[in-house]
This record gives structure tokens, C-alpha cells and sequence, in this order.
């Protein structure tokens, strides 16, 4: 129980201070990725699988990200997301393994399916992301989610809500998950990690 009610205000914490992160506009490149960054499945051979959670940035970069929550809360028009190459080899591994996995890909929303697990080194993912500033708010406009090689497999954030909403009977800003277990500052308690003294992707 007590587990369940950290992870729960972690979640709420997040979602708050989401509505005071910066909004970052695509064409300042803020999250400038190689092509190949965040690639699912990495390391596996055999036909590309593609998986829920995973896009890319909107502009000519394609840069790779994950997708943590598709809305704010009262920010229907934003997005919070990892560009997956700033990642340490650590952290990045681990991350694409949670995205790929059975759980992963069962959870509307990602970023409460990550409140749930742990990096190698024991610290809880959701909020190693937020505390180290992994977490970037875009607009939902400015990511497109890639789910297929073909134009059909692809379609903008802000789209994919609106269906979402419209099959549910309800406003896109009723989609953003909430929370309403009061915030105190362990939530964002944790053990720091060596992760950071790996290299980052290039």
C-alpha cells in the first residue's frame, strides 16, 4: 500500500509540474537525435516489430522519443516525452526493454506503467526521468506517432487524441490521467544512480 501511494504521488507531482516546464518548439531542435536514436528493439534480428508509445519528432530530424503521457493535465495540446538518445547506454537499454515489454504496451499511458519499475541500478524510472530533466513538454502537434512503415503508419499526436476522444465520448482534455492523492516531496525521493558516468549516444 504504501508502494502504491509513493508511486501515486510521484505521478501527481510529474503532472503538476508539467504545467510549468517550457514548452519546446520543434524547429529550435532542442532535441536534436540521430535517426537511429531510441530505435525499438534494438540489438533484435528477425522482421521490425513496431510498438505503442514510440514517435519521432515532427521536423526533418525525425529525432526518436517516447512517448510518457500524450496529454497534460489542462494542457490538452501537449505531450510529455524522453528524446531517447540523451539517454545514458543504462538508462536507454532499460527504458526501450519497459517500452517493449507485455506491461509497456498494456498501459494507456506509459509514464504510469514506469512509476512501477526500476532501472539496473534499483532507481524508480519515472522519476530518475523527471528528476535528471529526461522528460522534454512538446505539442502534440510536433510529434508524430509511428506505428507501421507506411504513411498509414503514421500519424501526428494531436490526430491520434482526437480519434482516441472521439471513440471514448469524450474532450481530449479529459484523456490527461489524474490523480488526486496529495503531493509530498518523497515522492520524487530517490537513490541516485552511476548511470550518468556511462557515455551517451552520439
Amino acid at each position: 500500500m504504501q508502494k502504491q501511494e509513493h508511486q501515486q504521488r510521484l505521478h501527481q507531482l510529474l503532472q503538476k509540474e508539467a504545467n510549468n516546464m517550457p514548452l519546446v518548439n520543434v524547429n529550435d531542435q532542442a532535441m536534436a537525435m540521430g535517426p537511429d536514436a531510441g530505435q525499438p528493439g534494438a540489438g533484435q534480428t528477425g522482421p521490425k516489430r513496431h510498438f505503442k508509445h514510440i514517435g519521432e519528432l515532427a521536423d526533418t530530424s525525425k529525432a526518436k522519443v517516447v512517448i510518457v503521457y500524450r496529454t497534460v493535465p489542462g494542457e490538452p495540446n501537449n505531450c510529455l516525452v524522453v528524446g531517447t538518445k540523451f539517454l545514458p547506454d543504462l538508462y536507454h537499454n532499460a527504458l526501450m526493454r519497459a517500452v517493449e515489454s507485455d506491461g509497456g504496451q498494456d498501459a494507456k499511458e506509459l509514464g504510469e506503467f514506469l512509476g512501477r519499475q526500476t532501472f539496473p541500478d534499483g532507481t524508480n524510472m519515472l522519476a530518475v526521468l523527471h528528476s535528471d530533466n529526461y522528460i522534454k513538454k512538446f505539442a502534440t502537434k510536433e510529434i508524430i506517432v509511428t506505428f507501421g512503415n507506411t504513411v498509414e503508419g503514421r500519424i501526428a499526436l494531436n490526430k491520434l487524441n482526437e480519434q482516441m476522444a472521439r471513440d471514448l465520448g469524450v474532450k481530449v482534455s479529459e484523456l490527461a490521467v489524474k490523480d488526486e492523492t496529495p503531493v509530498t516531496a518523497e515522492a520524487t525521493t530517490t537513490k541516485k544512480a552511476d548511470a550518468k558516468k556511462t557515455t551517451a549516444k552520439k
